[in-house]
Protein backbone atom coordinates (compact mmCIF):
# COMPACT_ATOMS: atom_id res chain seq x y z
CA UNK A 1 0.00 0.00 0.00
CA UNK A 2 2.69 2.19 0.34
CA UNK A 3 3.31 2.97 -3.36
CA UNK A 4 0.22 3.62 -3.71
CA UNK A 5 0.11 6.28 -1.00
CA UNK A 6 3.02 8.06 -2.80
CA UNK A 7 1.39 8.12 -5.96
CA UNK A 8 -0.89 11.41 -7.35
CA UNK A 9 -4.77 10.80 -6.63
CA UNK A 10 -5.27 11.22 -10.58
CA UNK A 11 -3.33 8.18 -11.04
CA UNK A 12 -5.80 6.31 -8.32
CA UNK A 13 -9.15 8.08 -9.96
CA UNK A 14 -8.30 6.50 -13.18
CA UNK A 15 -7.17 3.21 -12.04
CA UNK A 16 -10.74 3.14 -10.37
CA UNK A 17 -12.42 4.51 -13.87
CA UNK A 18 -11.06 1.81 -15.57
CA UNK A 19 -11.85 -0.63 -13.80
CA UNK A 20 -15.47 0.26 -13.33
CA UNK A 21 -15.35 0.71 -17.57
CA UNK A 22 -14.32 -2.82 -17.94
CA UNK A 23 -17.23 -3.99 -15.80
CA UNK A 24 -20.20 -1.40 -17.11
CA UNK A 25 -18.82 -2.48 -20.44
CA UNK A 26 -19.46 -6.36 -19.39
CA UNK A 27 -22.09 -6.23 -16.52
CA UNK A 28 -24.03 -3.22 -17.48
CA UNK A 29 -24.08 0.02 -15.35
CA UNK A 30 -26.91 -0.94 -13.13
CA UNK A 31 -25.97 -4.31 -12.31
CA UNK A 32 -22.10 -3.02 -11.03
CA UNK A 33 -21.66 -1.93 -7.38
CA UNK A 34 -19.09 -0.17 -5.55
CA UNK A 35 -18.04 -2.89 -4.15
CA UNK A 36 -17.64 -4.85 -7.71
CA UNK A 37 -15.23 -1.33 -8.75
CA UNK A 38 -13.15 -1.78 -5.43
CA UNK A 39 -12.75 -5.66 -5.86
CA UNK A 40 -11.82 -4.92 -9.58
CA UNK A 41 -9.59 -1.91 -8.96
CA UNK A 42 -7.92 -3.63 -6.01
CA UNK A 43 -8.98 -1.26 -3.36
CA UNK A 44 -11.23 -1.05 -0.47
CA UNK A 45 -14.59 0.13 -0.74
CA UNK A 46 -13.91 3.07 1.39
CA UNK A 47 -11.00 3.76 -0.70
CA UNK A 48 -13.26 4.37 -3.75
CA UNK A 49 -15.25 6.95 -1.88
CA UNK A 50 -11.78 8.88 -1.21
CA UNK A 51 -11.51 9.64 -5.12
CA UNK A 52 -15.30 9.59 -5.94
CA UNK A 53 -18.61 10.92 -4.60
CA UNK A 54 -20.41 7.87 -5.77
CA UNK A 55 -20.86 5.39 -9.02
CA UNK A 56 -22.79 8.45 -11.25
CA UNK A 57 -19.28 10.22 -10.47
CA UNK A 58 -17.55 7.72 -12.22
CA UNK A 59 -19.85 7.64 -14.61
CA UNK A 60 -19.35 11.54 -15.34
CA UNK A 61 -15.80 10.88 -15.21
CA UNK A 62 -15.59 8.31 -18.16
CA UNK A 63 -18.00 10.47 -20.02
CA UNK A 64 -15.14 13.33 -19.94
CA UNK A 65 -12.46 10.70 -20.39
CA UNK A 66 -14.39 9.99 -24.12
CA UNK A 67 -15.38 13.48 -24.70
CA UNK A 68 -11.45 14.02 -24.99
CA UNK A 69 -10.82 10.84 -26.54
CA UNK A 70 -13.17 12.10 -29.59
CA UNK A 71 -11.51 15.80 -29.65
CA UNK A 72 -8.41 14.66 -30.23
CA UNK A 73 -9.83 12.07 -33.20
CA UNK A 74 -11.74 14.73 -34.66
CA UNK A 75 -8.40 17.06 -34.45
CA UNK A 76 -6.31 14.45 -35.91
CA UNK A 77 -8.28 13.30 -38.88
CA UNK A 78 -9.10 16.22 -40.59
CA UNK A 79 -7.64 19.07 -42.32
CA UNK A 80 -8.20 22.98 -42.74
CA UNK A 81 -6.73 21.93 -46.43
CA UNK A 82 -8.95 19.84 -47.28
CA UNK A 83 -12.48 20.17 -49.18
CA UNK A 84 -15.77 20.25 -46.31
CA UNK A 85 -17.08 17.28 -48.34
CA UNK A 86 -13.64 15.25 -47.45
CA UNK A 87 -13.61 16.77 -44.00
CA UNK A 88 -17.17 15.72 -43.29
CA UNK A 89 -16.81 12.05 -44.58
CA UNK A 90 -13.33 11.98 -42.70
CA UNK A 91 -15.36 12.96 -39.33
CA UNK A 92 -18.32 9.95 -40.18
CA UNK A 93 -15.68 7.99 -40.67
CA UNK A 94 -14.09 8.48 -37.25
CA UNK A 95 -17.17 8.35 -34.95
CA UNK A 96 -18.01 5.35 -36.80
CA UNK A 97 -14.36 3.43 -35.79
CA UNK A 98 -15.10 4.89 -32.51
CA UNK A 99 -18.35 3.51 -32.05
CA UNK A 100 -16.54 0.03 -32.73
CA UNK A 101 -13.59 0.68 -30.37
CA UNK A 102 -15.17 2.40 -27.25
CA UNK A 103 -19.20 0.96 -27.71
CA UNK A 104 -20.22 2.14 -24.26
CA UNK A 105 -18.50 5.81 -24.76
CA UNK A 106 -20.35 5.64 -28.17
CA UNK A 107 -23.60 5.55 -26.13
CA UNK A 108 -22.47 8.16 -24.16
CA UNK A 109 -22.37 10.97 -26.36
CA UNK A 110 -26.42 11.23 -27.32
CA UNK A 111 -27.16 11.13 -23.14
CA UNK A 112 -27.78 14.26 -20.82
CA UNK A 113 -25.21 16.27 -19.99
CA UNK A 114 -25.06 19.53 -17.26
CA UNK A 115 -25.30 22.37 -18.75
CA UNK A 116 -25.87 25.39 -15.49
CA UNK A 117 -23.06 25.64 -13.62
CA UNK A 118 -24.54 28.59 -12.09
CA UNK A 119 -24.85 27.79 -8.22
CA UNK A 120 -25.83 24.06 -8.55
CA UNK A 121 -23.95 20.99 -6.97
CA UNK A 122 -22.15 19.91 -10.19
CA UNK A 123 -18.90 17.27 -10.69
CA UNK A 124 -15.99 19.17 -11.96
CA UNK A 125 -15.63 16.32 -14.75
CA UNK A 126 -19.14 17.43 -15.59
CA UNK A 127 -17.86 21.50 -16.31
CA UNK A 128 -14.84 19.77 -18.26
CA UNK A 129 -17.15 17.23 -20.82
CA UNK A 130 -18.95 20.77 -21.54
CA UNK A 131 -16.03 22.58 -22.34
CA UNK A 132 -14.59 20.34 -24.67
CA UNK A 133 -17.84 19.53 -26.48
CA UNK A 134 -17.88 23.00 -26.72
CA UNK A 135 -14.65 23.19 -27.94
CA UNK A 136 -15.64 20.35 -30.51
CA UNK A 137 -18.15 22.55 -31.83
CA UNK A 138 -16.53 25.96 -32.22
CA UNK A 139 -13.63 24.01 -34.08
CA UNK A 140 -16.29 22.39 -36.65
CA UNK A 141 -18.19 25.65 -36.95
CA UNK A 142 -14.33 27.13 -37.86
CA UNK A 143 -13.54 24.18 -40.21
CA UNK A 144 -17.12 23.90 -42.37
CA UNK A 145 -17.22 27.99 -42.04
CA UNK A 146 -20.73 28.08 -40.97
CA UNK A 147 -22.48 31.04 -39.91
CA UNK A 148 -25.56 32.05 -38.16
CA UNK A 149 -27.13 28.76 -37.98
CA UNK A 150 -23.75 26.54 -37.69
CA UNK A 151 -25.25 25.30 -33.93
CA UNK A 152 -28.35 24.02 -35.87
CA UNK A 153 -26.08 22.33 -38.71
CA UNK A 154 -23.62 20.69 -36.14
CA UNK A 155 -26.87 19.45 -34.10
CA UNK A 156 -28.20 17.96 -37.09
CA UNK A 157 -24.94 16.24 -38.02
CA UNK A 158 -24.02 14.86 -34.71
CA UNK A 159 -27.65 13.66 -34.40
CA UNK A 160 -27.85 12.13 -37.81
CA UNK A 161 -24.22 10.77 -38.01
CA UNK A 162 -24.72 8.83 -34.72
CA UNK A 163 -28.45 7.62 -35.40
CA UNK A 164 -27.29 6.39 -38.42
CA UNK A 165 -24.01 4.42 -36.99
CA UNK A 166 -26.14 3.05 -34.27
CA UNK A 167 -29.07 1.79 -36.36
CA UNK A 168 -26.83 0.20 -38.93
CA UNK A 169 -25.12 -1.40 -36.24
CA UNK A 170 -28.30 -2.92 -34.71
CA UNK A 171 -29.54 -3.75 -38.43
CA UNK A 172 -27.09 -5.65 -40.42
CA UNK A 173 -29.35 -8.51 -41.37
CA UNK A 174 -32.29 -6.24 -42.26
CA UNK A 175 -30.32 -3.65 -44.43
CA UNK A 176 -28.32 -6.54 -46.13
CA UNK A 177 -31.72 -8.10 -47.37
CA UNK A 178 -33.30 -5.27 -48.07
CA UNK A 179 -30.74 -3.42 -50.85
CA UNK A 180 -28.20 -5.92 -50.99
CA UNK A 181 -25.50 -3.65 -49.05
CA UNK A 182 -23.55 -4.58 -46.31
CA UNK A 183 -23.95 -1.89 -43.12
CA UNK A 184 -20.40 -0.28 -44.06
CA UNK A 185 -21.50 0.30 -47.70
CA UNK A 186 -24.85 1.69 -46.14
CA UNK A 187 -23.27 4.17 -44.23
CA UNK A 188 -20.65 5.36 -46.66
CA UNK A 189 -23.67 6.40 -48.83
CA UNK A 190 -25.89 7.83 -46.10
CA UNK A 191 -22.60 9.65 -45.15
CA UNK A 192 -22.59 11.52 -48.60
CA UNK A 193 -26.07 12.40 -48.28
CA UNK A 194 -25.57 14.18 -45.50
CA UNK A 195 -22.68 15.23 -46.38
CA UNK A 196 -24.44 17.31 -49.26
CA UNK A 197 -27.44 18.58 -46.96
CA UNK A 198 -25.44 19.86 -44.09
CA UNK A 199 -22.60 21.30 -44.66
CA UNK A 200 -22.02 22.04 -48.58
CA UNK A 201 -25.35 23.47 -49.02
Amino acid sequence: MARRIKEEPEVHRRRIAEAAEALFTSQGFEKTTVSDIAGKAGYSKATIYVYFENKEEIVSYLVLKSMQILKNEIMEYTDRMLSKHDNFILICGCLSNYNKRYPMYFKLLSDTINVDFSGKQYYESERDTYLVGEEINTYLKELFDLGDDGFLRIFTAWSAICGLITMASNKNDYIQKQSGMSSEQLLQKAFELLSSSIVES
